[in-house]
């Protein structure tokens, strides 16, 4: 009896097409692996849900790519896709993506962030580097470390990077103690409470209170807010001495040494004594300024 002969079957468009699917995948080592370690799927697997696989993919190496949160434009903004094997059925979902969750939990811990958001996303791991913000950091590890209550005093000129340097300091403190912070510009922060001081008194006590409680306090662009006896000996001295009694952190940024802010708030005769109260209150929790002058932006 003569052997039956099997017809062949050439490769169709298609079938290349899903081999070539495959080939980038292999090529990809680091989709490769996620997708080895979390699915193991069968060739055959991979082959019948290659669309998925291949959307895994894209949707990985767009996250991979990070515009950055607020500038993220996928279809489902802060949404990575994810795929699990079930028993050689690819089921798709999705979930927030990492930077997604950070950022709602930084947000969540900040009563004031009177920066730019995109800001939020700075970490001391990706902060260019320079003498100057290596004494600082080196400063800031101590601190969250517990080993010490210094306050940090940074000043220099504009667009030196004092201010976002002090935002990534907070991102940083926020994740790694989970504990509130406030950031605030003072020019903007300081007129709002000297106005509820005459519109509501009650608010007027409330932030008072809250500013001299917060675990950490950044004070923005000090000596540049509007200055009065009322506004030195009402607002910042009480918020200030309260936070060094309590040894709460206390950062600044400023175009002024501390000597330059005691002239500055000696706004009458009788508060001159007042005003170095202020400067001998700094200088004793800071020990030292920090100079930014000629530091780069970012």
């Amino acid at each position: 009896m003569d052997k039956i002969k099997v017809p062949l079957f050439e490769k169709t468009e298609l079938d290349n097409y899903i081999d070539e699917m495959i080939d980038e995948l292999r090529k990809d080592v680091e989709v490769y692996e996620i997708i080895k370690q979390t699915m193991n799927p069968t060739l055959k697997t991979v082959r019948e849900n290659i669309s998925k696989f291949i959307a895994f993919k894209e949707d990985y190496d767009y996250c991979r790519k990070c515009p950055g949160v607020d500038n993220c434009r996928k279809a489902t903004p802060h949404l990575q896709l994810r795929l699990a094997n079930d028993d050689g059925i690819i089921e798709r979902s999705f979930a927030p993506c990492d930077k997604i969750l950070k950022r709602i939990e930084i947000d969540s811990k900040y009563i004031y962030a009177d920066f730019p958001e995109e800001w939020k996303e700075s970490s001391l791991k990706t902060l260019d580097k320079t003498a100057e913000r290596n004494r600082i950091i080196r400063l800031f590890s101590e601190i969250v470390q517990g080993n010490s209550h210094r306050w940090v005093y940074s000043r220099g000129g504009h667009r030196v990077g004092k201010s976002f340097l002090m935002a990534t300091l907070v991102n940083d403190f926020i994740a790694i103690t989970k504990a509130p912070a406030a950031f605030i510009n003072c020019a903007n922060r300081i007129k709002e409470i000297h106005d509820l001081s005459f519109n509501d008194k009650s608010a007027f006590a409330k932030k008072i209170v809250e500013l001299s409680s917060l675990p950490l306090l950044v004070l923005d662009d000090f000596g540049n807010e509007y200055k009065n006896d009322f506004i030195r000996d009402t607002i910042v001295l009480p918020i200030l001495i309260e936070r060094a009694k309590n040894q709460r952190l206390t950062f600044f940024t400023s175009d002024f040494t501390i000597n330059e802010i005691a002239q500055l708030y000696e706004t009458s005769k009788a508060g001159a004594i007042r005003a170095k109260q202020l400067a001998r209150l700094l200088k004793e929790m800071a020990e030292e300024e920090f100079d930014l002058s000629g530091v780069s932006a970012y």
